[in-house]
């Protein structure tokens, strides 16, 4: 059986991972870690065999750090990101280098331009390069797979019914400063219901507090930080009738929140950007918007929550599944990384 040499090969904030990880196993692949400590293990042998693969996902964050003055080079990450390229550069095994970035979130200056160097140094060391985003094949010379972190639904199970009142609307998962959620607190206007929720700094925390404040109590927007567990996401989704994506740093092809929402709740909000171009041309649950006074004239005329369908019997539920599934998943992958 070949082997796929994944990296990383945890991640607790997300399912992504492990869903990686079930979509090789679905292809026929024995999963291991790229990870330092397989480099100083026989394991290491397998990277010299040309049928197996090395997928590599976000090794140029390493580089990075936070700080509490933002972002900053850290030297140790770019010392083990010179050694994973050293160790590339010599092995037989396929490498397969996911560009999931343009740039590293919430970099400026000459540290988002470093960043966008090693994305494009991975992508000329790739023998096969991946996107999320079929509208960025053609540019990065990469094959379009489906991502990982939808969840394929009972299509027949009803949503929970819900109550009456005006719309609810959330922004769920990592709370950072490159979705610019303080330009949506700025405009969200009176009546419906904006639900922030997730990992944030203390520092981000405060100020989307201070905006928060400073609309009045006229204008419900509620600010719940702290991680959610895979069971804490899907009860907040269940609960929303749209999903709001408003990254607004055109740093990232797509938001992993899109496949998880797509289908399981009755709208996705998002702004536009090419994937969401070309979703929207596949599913009608997608609302999409260019500037924030345009979201603010679009929720103004929302409907209120008895008016909006149940997610489990829109079209847009068997479409998701069809897309990016598990079987169409397995499907897409097995086929682009055969030998």
């Amino acid at each position: 059986m070949p082997t796929a040499y994944l990296s990383p090969f945890v991640n607790e904030t997300n399912d992504y991972i492990n869903r990686m990880k079930e979509i090789l196993t679905g292809c026929g692949y024995d999963v291991e870690p790229m990870s330092f400590k397989t480099l100083l293990s026989r394991k290491v042998v397998g990277l010299f065999r040309r049928e197996n693969i090395v997928l590599v996902h976000w090794l140029e964050t390493r580089a990075f750090k936070k700080g509490p003055h933002g972002a900053r080079l850290h030297l140790t990450g770019l010392i083990q990101v010179a050694i994973y390229l050293a160790v590339m550069g010599l092995m037989r095994a396929r490498l397969v280098y996911f560009v999931h970035d343009h740039a590293v979130h919430d970099l400026t200056g000459w540290r988002r331009t470093l960043s966008i160097r090693l994305i494009e140094l991975l992508r000329r060391m790739a023998d096969i390069r991946v996107v999320h985003d079929p509208s960025y094949s053609a540019a990065y010379k990469a094959t379009y797979l489906p991502h990982p972190l939808y969840q394929d639904r009972d299509l027949g199970t009803p949503r929970p019914p819900r109550a009456e009142g005006p719309l609810r609307a959330g922004i769920l998962g990592a709370i950072r400063p490159y979705k610019r959620v303080e330009h949506i607190i700025d405009v969200w206007p009176a009546g419906p219901l904006l639900r922030i929720r997730g990992r944030c700094d203390a520092s981000y925390e405060q100020l989307l507090r201070e905006h928060i404040l400073a609309r009045g109590p006229e204008v419900r927007i509620e600010l719940d930080v702290g991680f959610m567990s895979r069971e804490e996401f899907e009860t907040e989704l269940n609960q929303l009738d749209a999903l709001l994506l408003p990254h607004a740093d055109e740093s990232a092809l797509v938001s992993g929140a899109f496949f998880e929402a797509i289908g399981a709740t009755p709208m996705v909000i998002a702004r536009s950007t090419p994937f969401i171009k070309w979703a929207s041309t596949q599913f009608s649950g997608l609302m999409s918007y260019d500037q924030e006074q345009a979201l603010q004239a679009l929720l103004q005329d929302a409907p209120s929550r008895p008016s909006l369908p149940d997610a489990q019997h829109r079209p847009d539920a068997q479409t998701a599944m069809n897309l990016f599934g598990l079987r169409a998943c397995i499907q897409r992958y097995g086929s682009a990384l055969q030998p």
